[in-house]
């Protein structure tokens, strides 16, 4: 005698009264795509760690390019509130604090949120990124402004240098925020005070005569 087949979860659905928000629904899709990538990751998946069926999430969101995008844009929103937040509470602070707290927004978020932060940074899926785009555009912009306010007190005239330095700066941060984000034996905080540390040591030990070889516009080829 064959043994009854245990029930499919992918298409069983809850009743109406214990279905799924779409938070989440969202919150599974993070988790799902930390963990597996976006090539690894399936519907199926994503609906079995909701407790929910293929057919709800197609009703929600399409198909998984379109809840991928959807899940981007939440966490998109969530990490520019919360390091918009950060360099608010920083304005009125000396110079380096702001840069500390400018760096640890994105280190304390790693730590706090380390799937959404995975996903959203380690992805490779390029076409779908222009919400990860205008996100780095958002703090390098910060950064620039602390660059050049950096400096300015150290009587320097900021040029096109000042935004190079913001690049370096906001990759440096984000890879080693990523690392943290895949280290769950780091500590966040301290890999923070210690990129902060680094951060800073660079900029007080910035080679004047480098930095106007880049300002320097006569130096590029016509």
């Amino acid at each position: 005698m064959s043994r009854p087949r245990p029930p499919d979860r992918s298409s069983t659905r809850r009743s109406p009264a214990a279905r799924p928000t779409d938070d989440e629904l969202l919150d599974a899709a993070r988790a799902v795509f930390a963990e597996r990538g976006y090539a690894q990751a399936t519907m199926g998946l994503i609906a079995e760690r909701a407790d929910s069926t293929k057919p709800t999430l197609y009703a929600h969101f399409g198909d998984k390019a379109a809840l991928f995008r959807a899940t981007v844009r939440r966490e998109v929103a969530a990490v520019r509130e919360w390091v918009l937040t950060a360099y608010e509470s920083s304005s009125e602070s000396p110079l380096e604090e702001r840069v500390r707290l400018s760096v640890m927004a994105m280190f304390s978020y790693a730590g706090a949120h380390p799937a959404g932060f995975r996903m959203l940074f380690d992805s490779a899926v390029d076409e779908m990124s222009n919400e990860r785009r205008a996100l780095a555009d958002t703090v390098t912009t910060h950064v620039v402004t602390r660059v050049r306010e950096h400096l300015i007190a150290h009587g320097r005239t900021p040029g096109a240098g000042a935004d190079l330095l913001a690049a370096m700066m906001v990759g440096l941060v984000g890879r080693a925020a990523m690392h943290v984000s895949h280290s769950p034996g780091v500590d966040p905080i301290a890999a923070g005070e210690l990129a902060t540390g680094f951060v800073m040591a660079a900029l007080r030990g910035l080679d004047p005569a480098l930095l106007e070889r880049v300002d320097d516009t006569r130096q590029c080829p016509t």
